[in-house]
């Protein structure tokens, strides 16, 4: 394992599990602040995913980090969603099981149907990064209502 890589690994909070309700009564203070990407670029130790505020951690390893994000001009709710070799084992592998189980988390972690995302991606390491307008997690942005 390379340097860069042991140290990401020991960066990563520890899991820590919670009940849907402790963690659906968090989120709207995981989305309050605005994090600027660029300033998380250059200050890694700034991420979301480094603050206890933003992590939600399932007890069959699957972890969802949300945060509200400035991008340049933009600012977009991000969602991110991992999951830990058990979470791996008990999808199968499969991306369309992985995807259908997101939805379904989703819908049961926000209480209705998700909003469609203005984009979606999965990094190099596999993590599934979704985008949202603020609006629809009633966020209000300058200029936008």
């Amino acid at each position: 394992m390379d340097m860069a890589r042991a140290k990401a690994t020991v960066d990563i909070l520890p899991q820590e599990p919670e009940t849907l309700e402790h963690m659906k009564a968090r989120f709207p203070a995981a989305l309050k602040d605005r994090i600027d990407v660029e300033i998380v670029k250059n200050h890694p130790e700034t991420a979301p995913s480094k603050k206890r505020k933003h992590v939600f951690d399932y007890a069959d390893g699957m972890r969802l980090i949300a945060s509200t994000d400035i991008c340049g001009t933009e600012t977009l709710v991000h969602i991110s969603i991992s999951g830990d070799e058990r979470y791996a084992k008990s999808i199968h592998g499969s991306h369309e099981e992985f995807n259908e189980d997101i939805f379904l988390r989703l819908a049961a972690f926000l209480g209705h149907q998700p909003p469609t995302t203005v984009q979606q991606f999965y990094s190099q390491s596999g993590v599934l990064h979704l985008f949202f307008k603020p609006c629809d997690f009633g966020i209000r942005t300058p200029g936008k209502g």
